[in-house]
């Protein structure tokens, strides 16, 4: 399972939640307002709690994942719902099934406009070469999805520390300001500190309703350890994008950034390094976008894959598998291009915004009580 490279096999799986976690809302900084900065000085905490919960249920899913050795997705909730899985297997799948479509269409949607304003190619032409894109990615198998992962996500990560450090270095003044004013009232900001942790829950929620893409990569870790630094990583990596993003944003809080349609653009052309830091937000977010397609892709095309070949021999499953995980990819493939061309995205987008608050109680607090449960000692049965 763990093949011989360059790179732990933990570091593999916590950029595969990081490229998955960094798409276009959070690339364009529209996902860091809505959630943490609108909520005024909160936002200097609230984004590493919600990594923090994020990283103790992935530990836990993918210490059951280990423990029963179910790597597909729909195997493991089978398995950890029980006796209702009946009825939960199936909310969870549609909750995946609905992050899955929605957030790849909008990948299409976000990365075709996005090369549109770069390069003044025709979108309808930019979305083909996205769907193409993801297509090949997702068909060669688990190893490729990981390196590309890994690939994405240290170019990703390098050009996020190219934007925002020089400026959160160069406004740490103003940054300092703008939350002592929104401490003291002086900015005025109605919002409290259960709202501001409410959120922070939401977007934990919302985040986690991904875990599938997750779990059907836990089989290259080889024990709980592996599987504890891969949330470790995972945690340190997110966090630390993430609040150089929301830092960033904050130092702009009283300047109108609340309202841009991409704040990230916002803070590039009124900070440091404007002239050559636009075309590389416009980068970053082709990247995420991107990105989080593949991994949300691949892991319903295991699902598919297993499925059919689930009554096979391992000869014949092994025969049968490249052409079913083509067929499978190129199918979710086409049916999200088309949502992102027929405009059927707010339509989806109404159930969409609603899994943040569904996961809390679906699989944030299921996978955080039973993981807790399963720490405590067993006691051995008297002879």
């Amino acid at each position: 399972m763990n093949k011989k490279s360059g790179m732990p096999v933990f570091f593999a799986l916590a950029f595969v939640w990081f490229t998955t976690h960094f798409g276009g809302g959070f690339a364009s900084g529209a996902q860091v307002i809505q959630y943490f900065v609108k909520f005024g000085w909160f936002a200097i905490f609230t984004p590493i709690i919600s990594q923090l919960i994020i990283a103790i249920v992935l530990y836990f899913a993918w210490k059951f994942a280990l423990e029963k050795k179910m790597f597909d997705y729909r195997d493991w909730a089978n398995e950890f719902y029980k006796p209702i899985q009946g009825i939960m297997s199936n909310v969870f799948e549609i909750m995946y099934n609905l992050v899955l479509v929605t957030a790849t269409a909008v990948a299409f949607a976000t990365g075709g406009a996005t090369i549109e304003g770069v390069f003044g190619t025709p979108y309808l032409l930019n979305t083909v070469v996205i769907a193409m894109a993801l297509l090949l990615l997702t068909i060669f198998g688990a190893e490729l999805v990981r390196k590309a992962a890994s690939i994405i996500a240290v170019i990703i990560i390098s050009g996020v520390v190219l934007i925002y450090v020089p400026n959160v270095i160069s406004s740490f003044g103003q940054i300092t300001k703008n939350v002592a004013d929104l401490r003291s009232g002086a900015i005025q900001n109605d919002t409290s500190f259960f709202s501001a942790m409410w959120s922070s829950l939401v977007y934990a929620g919302f985040q986690t309703t991904c875990i599938g893409a997750y779990i059907v990569h836990s089989n290259i870790l080889k024990d709980k350890s592996d599987a504890k630094k891969a949330a470790l990583w995972g945690f340190i990596i997110n966090s630390t994008v993430l609040m150089l993003s929301t830092l960033g944003i904050l130092a702009f809080y009283n300047d109108g950034v609340l309202t841009e349609s991409i704040p990230a653009l916002f803070v590039v052309r009124n900070g440091v390094g404007s002239s050559w830091m636009v075309p590389l937000i416009s980068i970053l977010i082709i990247l995420g976008a991107v990105s989080t397609g593949v991994n949300l892709i691949y892991g319903i095309s295991r699902r598919i894959v297993n499925y059919l070949g689930r009554s096979e021999s391992p000869a014949v499953f092994k025969e049968k598998e490249r052409t079913r995980n083509i067929g499978a990819s190129a199918l979710y493939v086409a049916i999200t291009w088309s949502i992102a061309q027929f405009g059927l995205i707010p339509l989806i987008a109404k159930g969409y915004g609603t899994l943040g608050y569904i996961s809390i109680f679906v699989i944030i607090l299921p996978v955080i009580i039973k993981g807790i449960i399963g720490l405590k000692p067993k006691t051995k049965a008297k002879a």
